[in-house]
Formats: C-alpha cells, sequence, structure tokens
C-alpha cells in the first residue's frame, strides 16, 4: 500500500479541505509490529522531538493480536499519556481495529475498555476506531471492506474511512 492511501494521509487531505487557511502537518511516527512499551520508549526521538500540536496514539492492537495479554498495560498506558500531555501536545487515543485477528484475542475486549478508561481518566480525546468499523460492517458493508487479507491491517479503503472520519471529529473538537 501506498504512502499516500494511509490513514494518516488521508486525514492530512481532508483536513486540508475542511480547514484550506490552515498549515496541517502530519509526522507519521507508527511502527509496523510495535506495542504500547515500544510506542512509549520511541515518544521522545520520535513524537515529542517534533513538538507536536497533537499526539494521535494507535495503541493496543499489537498487543494483543498475537496472543499478548491487556495485563498491566493500564498504568503503562496513562503514564504515556502524562508524558504526552506534559509536552503540551493535545492527545487522542485511537483504540483497535475491528478485524478477525483483533476479534480472536480474549483480551480484545479488555483491551477496548483499558484504552476507553484511560481516555476518560487522563481526560483525552478517544477515537472509537473499533465502534466505527463495527457499526459500517453492521450496516452492510462486506466483511472484508476495511481490512485487508492479513485479517489485521486496514485496507485502502478502511484506511480512507478512518482518515476521513478522524479528520472531522478534530474539526468539530477544535470548534
Amino acid at each position: 500500500m501506498s504512502a499516500a492511501a494511509t490513514y494518516p494521509e488521508v486525514m492530512r487531505r481532508e483536513l486540508i479541505r475542511l480547514r484550506p487557511n490552515s498549515d496541517i502537518q502530519i509526522i507519521n511516527s507508527g511502527r509496523v509490529g510495535d506495542t504500547i512499551p515500544g510506542n512509549i520508549a520511541r515518544f521522545d526521538r520520535d513524537v515529542l522531538s517534533a513538538k507536536p500540536d497533537l499526539v494521535i496514539w494507535q495503541l493496543g492492537t499489537n498487543d494483543i493480536a498475537w496472543g499478548g495479554r491487556a495485563d498491566g498495560l493500564k498504568s503503562i498506558i496513562s503514564g504515556g499519556v502524562q508524558t504526552l500531555k506534559a509536552s503540551g501536545a493535545d492527545v487522542i487515543l485511537m483504540d483497535l481495529q475491528y478485524a478477525p485477528v483483533v476479534l480472536a484475542s480474549s483480551d480484545h475486549s479488555i483491551m477496548q475498555r483499558i484504552i476507553a478508561d484511560g481516555a476518560r481518566q487522563q481526560q483525552v480525546g478517544l477515537f472509537p476506531r473499533f465502534a466505527l468499523m463495527r457499526r459500517s460492517i453492521d450496516a452492510g458493508l462486506p466483511s472484508g471492506a476495511l481490512v485487508s487479507w492479513d485479517g489485521l491491517h486496514n485496507s485502502a479503503e478502511g484506511y480512507d474511512c478512518i482518515g476521513r472520519a478522524l479528520a472531522r471529529a478534530i474539526v468539530m473538537s477544535a470548534r
């Protein structure tokens, strides 16, 4: 998949469309296969060094997708959010994909709760990707439309949906 099809790039284009006079720069610091502890270990170098106004932290999927557990991650997530907020950045937590590999994990609902509770307790935004994708499938979208062949990562259509919805949520929250 090309970089132009990823949700950060789709989100950038949609933000520019919605706010044409704004200076919008997106830095995608995500790493394939990274976990919550791995994310936090890279915050200073890969995220905070850019002095962001907003950090969208997509988290939790890799921690449970390959047989991992959600145990002990609540306090780690809270510490990560506190680190991001201390930099002065606004924070949005993006929860799990609604995808076969995620649904196969017995901890996916626990991880969902941990992320939602963390956002609420730390008073940061929550982008409910899991619910958005589930509602789309429940409304009749073919189950393979939003997820790629691997049963985990979003397809180009999935990234397009997420990127546009996230941009709209950001614009709405800024009003």
